[in-house]
């Protein structure tokens, strides 16, 4: 190689690798000259370490390295380079380069120099053909026929090699400016690389597809073309001994049924075979000892010899995992790699989903007749302090594990009989002498059953003397163990979701928490309901970083309150709107209130629900004007229909809902959104049309409190 152009090896032969180190990681701490050992703070992090545990080392090999046990973070000077200054690998070395004046020259003339055959003849073939391999497979897996090449030996010398029929040579086109020359009939020296020789060599993996049934880890290139002349997807690594990339086997078994190591029946072939298929848990075939009496060891050595896979002597052994095995792990310069097979396998399940039939799965719970729950979603109750909202979820509790036998209806809310469900409560308000053992009653008592029944289908539990820090990690230690004692579908409620974290504020908090319910809704049979305060105020806004990402995740959303009368007082009829429905059209509004002498909520009789809505109408309160343009706008309108709904809804002229809506638009007036995100009303003319929409109020934007 020329030691005179930039490459990886030139480079580590001009620095001092504890130099370089120290060079780059010198602005990322005050301690001086760094030495093996020292401890510093993780500079690819953006807040600093409280216990820094980043250091650099010699390795076993000489070779400095840098490390953090915390993180796991691991690399070589290039490494270290690509991360801090978020580049590529050839960008790391013009950097370095740069940085120590190295003078090395970007000019990359390769010390060897090669002519290729312009297509495949007869005679070039004769090799390949025995073996089933024609020139559509040669050409797909990039493999040419060569004239001849010429490369500078240890020496300094200029060495040419010409084929010849007897001595034929081929090469892999492995990247540009890249063969492996294989040499076939010549007893020594088969394999030769020209130019720079990757770090992690797999052949045949770019010709893989996308998904498949198998795919065989072979010893050699041959192999991996004789496979594919059969219609077998096959990759091999540089030789049987060379280690492989973990994150390749996972991907290849991320992307495949099935990965099967399938080597050469030498002692070589036999040893790696099996140390391969215990460390990463993959079949192993094994060729039949017939082959060597007919001096041959390899797959396509037994396909030459007119045998096939279905030969009755070919074994397969199941895998056997060796515990906690690292031989060959591999550490990736950036972690986002490591995701591609989980992405890959995400992927694969996907593409085998869409081709197939999809049945809309039926619900959990029904409100009348239209679903209300479904499988695998995460659902939210939300509203005021003190309207019942944990009454309502006790109801439907009750309307979960409801005796088929017991008549009592509990709001309209039914389940789904033909499928089993298991309910667990989380409570984390109520006291544990009186209210939460009460409600429990209360629950059992709607559902059909005496209070001293423990119903096998419900469970639950009170984090109330957990500490608020740990609370997150119990709900976890639960959820796992419901999903191991509960074979059916379970239904986790949340009362209230709030104080299952630490601080429902911080971003970090809320979306472990929300993390954690949407990898149990996608790996379970599990479905969760969560209950939230709403903000105090005018806007319908559940509580904190937590509540405007619950509800952007969930696929039911409730809300429950009291409803108000002129006056903006409340009245004793409450209400239950869907402000967020997947299903399908939003349900319409459902009117309950509470019973004292059955200390729950009953259906609301329809005089009560005249009564309360002739006491609106009769002003048009620009309040409750704000309040149903919130459940009209879930996006822009035509004017002429939202003034005629609204006209209708509260009695009165249109001329009146014009003055209003005017005046939401002129003092600004916060109206929720969809979402429940405070917004202001905005009219904006297209043609001869005009239309109404709400625009979220951007942070920091001035917003008018509304005085009635």
């Amino acid at each position: 190689m020329n030691p005179d152009i930039i490459t990886k090896e030139n480079i580590l032969d001009n620095i001092e690798l504890l130099d370089a180190f120290n060079y780059y990681l010198q602005p990322y701490h005050n301690k001086g000259t760094l030495q093996q050992g020292q401890n510093i703070s993780n500079p690819f992090l953006t807040e600093k370490q409280k216990t820094p545990s980043f250091n650099i080392y010699k390795s076993n090999s000489g070779d400095w390295r840098f490390k953090d046990f915390a993180t796991e973070d691991q690399g070589s000077i290039f490494d270290l380079v690509m991360r801090l200054k978020e580049c590529d690998f050839k960008e790391a070395l013009a950097i370095i380069q740069n940085d120590f004046n190295l003078n090395l020259s970007n000019d990359t003339k390769e010390d060897f120099e090669i002519q290729l055959k312009a297509s495949w003849n007869s005679n070039d073939l004769l090799y390949w053909l025995p073996y089933g391999i024609n020139s559509s497979t040669l050409t797909h897996y990039k493999v040419h026929p060569i004239q001849q090449y010429t490369r500078i030996n240890a020496q300094k010398k200029h060495t040419s090699f010409i084929s010849s029929k007897e001595k034929p040579l081929y090469g892999y086109a492995i990247a540009q400016r890249c063969y492996k020359i294989y040499s076939p009939l010549t007893k020594h020296f088969r394999f030769t690389w020209l130019g720079n020789k990757p770090d992690s060599y797999v052949f045949g993996y770019q010709q893989l597809p996308k998904t498949g049934n198998r795919v065989f880890i072979t010893g050699g290139e041959k192999d991996v073309l004789s496979l594919y002349a059969r219609n077998e997807f096959a990759v091999c690594f540089n030789s049987e001994t060379a280690t492989p990339p973990a994150t390749i086997i996972e991907n290849l078994k991320a992307r495949f049924d099935t990965v099967i190591i399938l080597y050469d029946i030498d002692a070589t072939g036999i040893s790696q075979s099996n140390k391969l298929g215990s460390v990463f848990g993959l079949p192993r075939m094994e060729l039949p000892q017939k082959l060597i009496s007919k001096g041959g060891k390899d797959i396509a050595d037994f396909f030459k010899l007119g045998y096939t896979l279905q030969d009755p002597e070919v074994l397969l052994h199941a895998p056997t995992i060796q515990q906690n095995a690292h031989l060959f792990a591999t550490n990736t310069s950036s972690k986002e790699n490591d995701y591609i097979p989980l992405l890959l396998k995400t992927q694969k399940e996907l593409t085998q989903r869409k081709a197939k039939l999809i049945h809309k799965v039926p619900p959990l719970l029904f409100h009348k007749d239209i679903g209300i729950l479904y499988p695998r979603t995460i659902n939210v109750i939300q509203g005021k302090a003190g309207v019942h909202k944990s009454r309502l979820a006790e109801t439907i509790c009750s309307a979960l594990i409801k005796k088929e036998s017991w008549e009592t209806d509990v709001l309209h809310f039914r389940k789904n009989t033909q499928q089993a469900v298991s309910i667990c409560y989380v409570d984390t308000e109520r006291n544990l002498t009186e209210q939460f053992p009460y409600a429990l009653q209360q629950i059992l008592k709607k559902a059909g059953y005496q209070r001293e029944d423990t119903p096998k289908d419900f469970d639950y539990i009170s984090l109330l003397q957990v500490p608020r820090k740990d609370r997150f990690f119990a709900l976890t230690s639960y959820i796992k163990r419901v999903k191991q004692m509960y074979a059916g579908h379970v239904i986790i409620i949340l009362d209230v979701i709030t104080d299952c974290i630490q601080d429902f504020n911080r971003s970090s908090d809320s979306m472990q928490l929300i993390d954690l319910m949407n990898d149990s809704i996608n790996s379970e049979d599990v479905t969760f309901l969560a209950l939230i305060h709403e903000n105090p105020g005018s806007a319908d806004k559940a509580r904190g970083h937590l509540g405007t990402e619950l509800l952007n995740k969930a696929t039911t959303a409730i809300q429950i309150g009291f409803e108000k009368d002129s006056n903006r007082r409340p009245t004793d009829l409450i209400v239950l709107n869907i402000l967020k429905f997947r299903g399908g059209k939003r349900p319409e509004p459902f009117y309950m209130k509470y019973c004292e002498q059955t200390n729950g909520l009953v259906e609301a009789d329809a005089d009560h629900i005249y009564e309360s809505a002739r006491s609106r109408r009769t002003k048009a309160d620009l309040f409750e004007i704000q309040q149903q343009i919130s459940r009209l706008l879930r996006s822009s309108i035509q004017g002429r229909t939202l003034v005629e709904e609204l006209a209708a809804y509260f009695d009165c002229s249109e001329r009146t809902i014009r003055e209003r809506l005017q005046e939401c638009i002129d003092k600004r007036a916060p109206i929720a959104n969809g979402k429940g995100i405070p917004s202001v009303l905005q009219k904006k003319k297209e043609g001869k049309e005009v239309f109404y929409s709400l625009a979220p109020i951007k942070r920091g934007q001035k917003q008018k409190t509304l005085e009635l």
